[in-house]
C-alpha cells in the first residue's frame, strides 16, 4: 500500500520518545474539525509520553493535509503523520495501530479517537489509571458525553457480553490494551458501513478480553443530526446480519444462554425452606450464584435505584428446594420452568400445583386461576417489573388475591401430575408458594429503602435498558416467548422429538436408540409435540435426562394442510405456522432426531442454522384409501434440505430414499433390532422351550400388536376363522387392543373372547415368545416390525406378509414364511398346516430364526450414526471461530 510518512528532516534535533499511550485518529472529511480533535490530545495532562498517530484515509479536501502536515512540524516529538489511499474507517485504524505497535516497543495501549470528537484534559491519565488498576481488562470505554445535541448516557456497570450483543455498548473511543492486538484482534475492514468498533470488541471478547467502563473517563462525543452513525442504524438489520453470521457462536441460542448464566442469570429462585435464593438460569448448573434473603433483598433495591448499572434477575421464582427436587426426579424441571414463563406473556403470575398420581405416567393441564379457584402452589413464577410495581404502588392490597381463598389475580395454573413412585415417603407436598411472594412483597413495600424510588440518582440518562431485559437477549434468535433455560454442560445432547409417547413402535425404537446413545455417553431427552401425558415407566426415567412437552395450542402434527407433495399433505404449521416456540424448546441440543413429528419437520431448517444438527427416523410408508403410498416418508421428502441425516429403519428403506432423491451421503440406515432385552433366565428357557417338541403338541400361534387395518386385523380373523374350521391342531393368542377412533373394525365375540390386553413390560413380552411357535403378522404395510425380531430372537417363526422391509430378514421357509398380499388367508393356512403335522420342521425354522437375530442389537444399530453424526459436530464451529 503506497503511503507517506512524515517526519522532521533531522532527526537528531527530535527528542526520543518511548511513549506508553498511542493515539491514533483516522480522518476523512474532518478537517476543519480535526484541529479540536488534535488540540484535546496535546493538551493531556499525564505524566507518561503519548504519541499522536494522524493518518489521512485518502482524504480528497486539501485542508486536511495541511492541517495534519502543520501539526506534525510542529510538534514532531509528539505526533506522527500517516498518509495512505482511502480504505475505509477500520482500515486507517488498522493502519495507525499497526504502526505505532511496530514502532514503539514501549506502547502499551492505543486509543482510538475519530476526527471529531475531543478529549478533556485527565481523560488518558484517567483511562491508563484504570487499566493499571484493572490487569483483568482488555480496554476502558466510557460513557457518551455528547456536545452538539446534547446527551449523557450512563454506560456504566460491569462490562457485559451478553448485552453486547444487542446493542453497541462500547465506544470506538476506548483504550484498549496492547495485548488484544498481539492476539490478532483488528478491525474487520470488510465493514464500511458502520458499526466497526462494536464488531472489533465483540471480536476482542470471543478472544478471550474484557471491558470495563470508568465514570470520569472525559471522552467528548460530537453528536450531529446526520452522520455516519445515522447511516448505520439505517442499514443496521443488514450489519447485524453480517455480524451474526462472523460470530456465529456468540449470537447462536447456546451461545447467549451460556453468557446469560454466566453474567446475567434469568431466574431468583426464592426456596423457602432455606432461607436462600438461588441466582441461575439453569438450576442444575454448578455456577448459580447462593444469596441470604438479606442479601438479595438489598442487591435488588440497588436495581431499582439505579437499574442501568446493576443486574437482578428479572424472573422470581417462590419455591421449596423439595419441589426443585420432585421435578428433577420427574425429569420435568427444565420443561416446566420454560412453560411457566412462556404464560407470563399472559398474567403477571404463573403457578405450578403437583399431584401425585398412581399410574406410570407423567401429565399436565393448564387453566386459569382467578374466582372459584383455590391455589395450592407448589412453584409461583412472576413476571419481571411485578413487584417493582407492587413495592411503588400505594397500596399492596391487589397483590395479596394471589394467595387469596379463593384466588383473587389472574393467574396461569399449571397442574403437572406425577408418578406416586416419585416421591419419598412421608414426603409433604410444599404448596404455600403464593404466600410467601405476598410476605416478600409486603416486607419490600414496609421497607425504608422506599422512599429513595422518589429521587434520580445520577445527572447521566441511564443508557443502557437491556440491564433490566437480560432475559429477552437469549430469545432473540428465535423470538419466542423464553428461551429454553438448560445451559450446555460438557458432552452431548441430543432431542428425541415425538408426537406421542405410549407403547407403539415408533416409541419403542426412539427409546432403545436413546439407550444406544446414553451408553456411548450422549445425553437424550425426550420432547413431546402435542399431547399432554405419556407413558414414563423407570426404563424411559432411567434413559432420558428430561421430558418436555411442548405445550402449544398452535401446533398439529398432521394439522390441516392446503398443499401436498407428492401426494402427501403438508402441514401448513410446517411452512406458515408459529414456530417460535418450538425452536425455542430445541435450540440449544447438539442434535434433534425427528420420530413421526409430522409438521415439526418445518423447524428443521431453523435448527440447523443455529448449528443444531437435524436427523429424520422413517419407519415406513402409510398406504391411503386407494393404497397409494404416503405419509411421514413423504413428507421427509418435502424438507430433506432441512435435514443432515436421514435414519431408514432399514437397507430398503434406505435404497427407496436415494432412489427418492435423497443423497447417499446424508442416509445412516439405523435398523431395527429386537426392544428389550431378555429378562434373567429367559435364554436357558427358550432352549428348555425349543429342544423338544412332541408331535402331539398343538401348534402355538400368536398374533401380538394393534388391532387396526394396517396389520391386517380381518385378515387374522378370517385365518382364525379358516383354521378352527379345518380342525388344524393349534393354540392361539391374540394380544392387543383397537385403535381408538378405528371405527371400521369389527371383531366378531367368538374372537373376541380370545383376546388378551396389551404387553407392555419386558418380562411378559418376553413370556409371551417364550409360550409361542409361530408368531403371525398378515399386514397390509410394514417397515421392518419390531416384532418380528423380537420373535426370532426367541425362537419363534415369523409368518408375515411381502410388506416393507419384511422379506430383508424373512427367508421363505428358511427362517420363517412370507405370506403374498393377495392369497394371504389360503397361503397361511396352507403353511399352518404343513407345521402343524411337522415338528421337525418348526425345530429347523425356529433354531435358524433365533440364529439369525443373534448379535442383532440396538449398540450395533446405531454406531454408524454415533460416528456420522461426531464427524459432524467436529466441523462445527467453535465458540473462538
Amino acid at each position: 500500500m503506497q503511503q507517506i510518512l512524515l517526519r522532521p528532516q533531522d532527526a537528531d534535533t527530535v527528542p526520543v520518545q518511548m511513549p506508553r499511550l498511542a493515539v491514533v485518529v483516522p480522518i476523512f472529511r474532518h478537517s476543519v474539525l480535526l484541529a479540536e480533535a488534535i488540540e484535546s490530545v496535546l493538551a493531556q495532562r499525564a505524566d507518561f509520553p503519548i504519541q499522536l498517530v494522524l493518518v489521512n484515509d485518502g482524504c480528497p479536501h486539501r485542508e486536511t493535509d495541511l492541517v495534519c502536515r502543520e501539526y506534525a512540524l510542529s510538534y514532531p516529538d509528539r505526533i506522527t503523520y500517516l498518509r495512505k489511499p482511502n480504505g475505509g474507517l477500520s482500515d486507517a485504524r488498522n493502519h495507525g495501530i499497526r504502526h505505532a505497535l511496530a514502532t514503539w516497543a514501549s506502547v502499551e495501549a492505543i486509543y482510538m479517537l475519530d476526527a471529531d470528537n475531543r478529549l478533556r484534559p485527565d481523560a488518558m491519565a484517567n483511562a491508563m489509571a484504570a487499566l493499571a488498576q484493572h490487569p483483568d481488562a482488555g480496554w476502558i470505554y466510557p460513557n457518551i458525553d455528547m456536545f452538539g445535541l446534547s446527551w449523557a448516557g450512563d454506560y456504566g456497570g460491569d462490562y457485559s457480553l451478553l448485552i453486547h450483543t444487542v446493542m453497541n455498548i462500547c465506544e470506538a473511543g476506548s483504550l484498549i490494551r496492547r495485548e488484544v492486538f498481539d492476539a490478532g484482534v483488528y478491525f474487520d475492514t470488510s465493514f464500511k458501513s458502520g458499526f466497526e468498533d462494536w464488531d472489533f470488541f465483540l471480536t476482542a471478547a470471543e478472544a478471550g478480553f474484557r471491558g470495563r467502563n470508568i465514570d470520569n473517563f472525559g471522552f467528548l462525543y460530537r453528536k450531529r443530526a446526520e452522520s455516519m452513525l445515522a447511516d448505520s442504524e439505517r442499514d443496521s438489520e443488514a450489519i447485524r446480519s453480517e455480524m451474526r453470521k462472523k460470530h456465529k457462536h456468540l449470537f447462536s441460542p447456546r451461545g447467549l444462554l451460556e453468557l446469560e448464566q454466566k453474567e446475567a442469570p434469568r431466574y431468583a429462585f426464592f426456596l423457602a425452606d432455606r432461607h436462600e435464593v438461588l441466582l441461575t438460569v439453569d438450576p442444575d448448573a454448578p455456577d448459580g450464584r447462593i444469596l441470604t434473603v438479606a442479601e438479595f433483598e438489598q442487591q435488588w433495591w440497588r436495581t431499582q435505584t439505579d437499574n442501568s448499572q446493576h443486574h437482578m434477575p428479572p424472573i422470581l421464582v417462590m419455591t421449596h428446594s423439595t419441589v426443585l427436587e420432585q421435578l428433577r426426579r420427574g425429569r420435568m424441571l427444565h420443561g416446566v420452568l420454560w412453560t411457566m414463563e412462556r404464560r407470563l406473556t399472559q398474567h403477571c403470575f404463573a403457578a405450578l400445583e403437583i399431584e401425585p398420581c398412581e399410574a406410570d405416567r407423567i401429565g399436565w393441564s393448564e387453566q386459569e386461576a382467578q374466582g372459584s379457584t383455590e391455589l395450592h402452589a407448589a412453584m409461583l413464577m412472576v413476571r419481571p417489573g411485578t413487584l417493582a410495581a407492587i413495592v411503588r404502588d400505594s397500596s399492596i392490597a391487589w397483590a395479596t388475591g394471589i394467595a387469596a381463598r379463593p384466588c383473587g389475580v389472574p393467574t396461569t395454573l399449571l397442574r403437572l401430575q406425577l408418578p406416586h413412585s416419585l416421591f419419598s415417603a412421608g414426603e409433604e407436598l410444599y404448596t404455600a408458594a403464593a404466600h410467601d411472594f405476598v410476605a416478600l412483597a409486603a416486607r419490600c413495600h414496609a421497607s425504608p429503602n422506599r422512599g429513595a424510588l422518589a429521587y434520580s440518582w445520577d445527572w447521566r440518562n441511564p443508557d443502557i435498558p437491556w440491564r433490566s431485559r437480560t432475559h429477552e437477549i437469549s430469545r432473540v434468535p428465535t423470538k419466542a416467548d423464553a428461551a429454553y433455560p438448560r445451559v450446555a454442560k460438557d458432552g452431548r445432547d441430543i432431542g428425541f422429538v415425538l408426537p406421542l409417547v405410549e407403547f407403539g413402535g415408533v416409541e419403542r425404537v426412539a427409546l432403545n436408540t436413546a439407550r444406544a446413545m446414553k451408553r456411548a455417553g450422549w445425553r437424550p431427552h425426550l420432547f413431546v409435540l402435542e399431547a399432554q401425558s405419556c407413558q414414563f415407566s423407570e426404563e424411559w426415567r432411567e434413559t432420558f435426562d428430561s421430558v418436555t412437552f411442548l405445550a402449544d395450542a398452535n401446533f398439529a402434527t398432521w394439522g390441516p394442510a392446503n398443499s401436498n407433495y407428492l401426494g402427501t399433505d403438508v402441514p401448513d404449521w410446517s411452512r406458515f405456522g408459529d414456530q417460535r416456540q418450538a425452536a425455542a424448546m430445541l435450540a440449544w441440543l447438539d442434535a434433534v432426531i425427528n420420530f413421526h413429528g409430522g409438521a415439526i419437520s418445518g423447524v428443521m431448517g431453523r435448527l440447523k442454522r443455529f448449528g443444531v444438527k437435524t436427523a429424520l427416523s422413517l419407519h415406513l410408508s402409510d398406504q391411503s384409501p386407494f393404497k397409494r403410498l404416503v405419509g411421514n416418508t413423504y413428507l421427509g421428502l418435502a424438507f430433506e434440505h432441512a435435514y443432515d441425516a436421514v435414519l431408514p429403519c432399514s437397507e430398503q428403506l434406505g435404497d427407496w430414499c436415494h432412489g427418492m432423491g435423497i443423497p447417499a451421503d446424508k442416509i445412516v440406515p439405523l435398523l431395527n433390532a429386537p426392544s428389550f432385552d431378555l429378562p434373567e433366565g429367559a435364554e436357558a428357557r427358550i432352549d428348555a422351550r425349543r429342544a423338544v417338541r412332541s408331535p402331539t403338541d398343538p401348534l402355538r400361534v400368536i398374533y401380538l400388536g394393534r388391532l387396526d387395518h394396517q396389520k391386517g386385523v380381518e385378515r387374522l380373523i378370517s385365518i382364525v376363522e379358516a383354521a378352527e374350521a379345518a380342525r388344524l391342531p393349534v393354540e392361539w393368542r391374540l394380544i392387543g387392543k383397537a385403535v381408538l377412533g378405528d371405527s371400521t373394525l369389527e371383531i366378531p365375540p367368538h374372537i373376541g373372547a380370545l383376546l388378551e390386553p396389551p404387553l407392555t413390560t419386558p418380562e411378559g413380552l418376553a413370556a409371551a415368545f417364550e409360550w409361542a411357535d409361530v408368531f403371525i403378522l398378515p399386514s397390509y404395510y410394514e417397515g421392518l416390525p419390531l416384532t418380528i425380531l423380537e420373535a426370532m430372537r426367541s425362537g419363534v417363526i415369523p409368518m408375515a406378509t411381502d410388506a416393507g422391509a419384511v422379506t430383508e430378514v424373512l427367508r421363505q421357509w428358511d427362517n420363517g414364511i412370507v405370506l403374498s398380499q393377495s392369497e394371504t388367508i389360503a397361503e397361511a393356512l396352507t403353511a399352518l398346516t404343513r407345521l402343524a403335522g411337522d415338528p421337525g420342521l418348526v425345530q429347523r425354522l425356529s433354531a435358524q430364526a433365533r440364529a439369525d437375530m443373534r448379535g442383532r442389537d440396538w449398540d450395533g444399530a446405531v454406531e454408524p450414526f454415533i460416528s456420522r453424526l461426531t464427524e459432524m459436530l467436529q466441523k462445527r464451529p467453535k465458540a473462538h471461530e
